[in-house]
Order: structure tokens, then sequence, then C-alpha cells
């Protein structure tokens, strides 16, 4: 069945069309609001110019970031702790880049290797401050503070900090319990100590630890190893 074709009359035909009536519509909108429309234009610019700006900005801060970064690892893994230092402050100082927060991390386990506590401290803390609760960051930067703790015979910071790198479930969870059994023993703590050594013994059986237990166990007259 053939269909009928639309039969367009005089009357439409002189009828304006949509894209002639919106088009002199927003002319007419225009020449009334000149101004507005202009400075509208300009912000709109300035705006995608700032957006664009701040973006080659950080690019920038990153990619000088990451060469004093490299450098400081470099110096790093070849023992030069005192220049690391000053390599991964530099580094720290680009604070856009994500290479920045790093920089503080290995700041304070390089202060830890010359023995400087305090500015590992304060390193650690930083860093700490810059990661999310739960992360393997955050980890990682509780154990530096811990270490320094340690270092510094602040043992009951350093159980406080160990025992909260120890209830994340990242890699290093066994590392900060150790820790923790530690710096109880070294305040006399040997329940805690205790506790802390058989929970790493429970992921580790075949660890040397075990014989520390029992002489712990003797010592206080406490149950055997396993009970």
């Amino acid at each position: 069945m053939a269909i009928a074709s639309r039969r367009i009359t005089r009357k439409q035909l002189r009828q304006p069309d949509w894209l002639h009536t919106t088009t002199e519509q927003a002319l007419e909108f225009y020449g009334g609001n000149r101004v507005v429309v202009l400075t509208g234009a300009v912000v709109l610019i300035l705006l995608m110019l700032g957006v664009w700006a701040l973006q080659a900005f950080k690019q920038s801060q990153d990619n000088q970031a990451v060469q004093e970064f490299n450098r400081a690892i470099n110096l790093y893994q070849t023992e030069k702790y005192r220049e690391a230092v000053a390599a991964f402050q530099k580094a720290g100082a680009y604070r856009w880049s994500h290479y920045a927060l790093l920089a503080h991390l290995y700041e304070a386990n390089s202060y830890l290797e010359i023995n400087d506590s305090d500015k590992a401290i304060t390193a650690a803390e930083r860093f700490i401050a810059g990661t999310s609760s739960d992360s393997l960051y955050r980890q990682m930067g509780l154990l530096a503070l811990a270490s320094a703790e340690e270092q510094k015979n602040q043992c009951r910071q350093a159980v406080e900090h160990y025992s909260q790198a120890a209830m994340n479930k990242a890699a290093f969870r066994e590392r900060a319990i150790m820790g923790k059994g530690r710096c109880s023993e070294q305040l006399g703590d040997t329940k805690g100590a205790l506790a802390a050594y058989k929970e790493y013994l429970q992921d580790n059986p075949d660890s040397p630890i075990a014989i520390h237990i029992a002489e712990l166990e003797a010592k206080t007259g406490g149950q055997a190893v396993g009970k």
C-alpha cells in the first residue's frame, strides 16, 4: 500500500523555520544582554585556562619530583643516608606530586639508619598524616614511627603504634607483631610479650621464636607453648 505524501501548504512555507526563529531569538538576547554574555564568556575562558595551568603545574611538579626521588633512592640504596635525607627533602618539597609523600617515608627511614630518632619521628608523622586509614602506606608509616620510638627507648608509644600497625592486615603485619612483643618485653610486660610472640608463631610455626616463648614461660612459671 502506497504511503501518501504530506502536502505542505503555502501558509506553512511562509512560516519561519525553527532554526531561523531560534537564531533570531539568540541575536535579540545577545543584543539586549551583551555585557552579561561577554562577561560569562570571559569567565568561562579564564576558568578553562586556570584548569589547564593547574594541570600543567602539577605535571611539572611531578616530573621534577621523580628526578629528585630517583636520585635520593640511589643514595639510600648505596647507604649514603645523610645525602639521601637532603635529596628526599627536595623531593618532598614538590607537594603536588605523589612522590612527595613517599619521600617523607624514606626520609624517616634514612634518619633511622643514622640513629636520629627525633627527626625520624617527625618525618614519619608527616608521612602518616598524608595516608588513609587501613592502607599499606599507613601501616608502613606506623612501623617507621614505632621503630623510631623504640630506637629512642619510648617503648610505651612504640607498643601503641606497633599495635595499630598490627591491626592492619597488610603486608607488614607480622613485623608489627614482633615489634609489639619486643617493646612489651622491654617494658617488663611479659604477658603482653608472650601474647604477641604466640600470635606471630601461629602463622610461623617453625620460627625460632618458639624457643624464646618457652624461656619466658619457664621464667614466669607459665604454661607450655601451644596451650
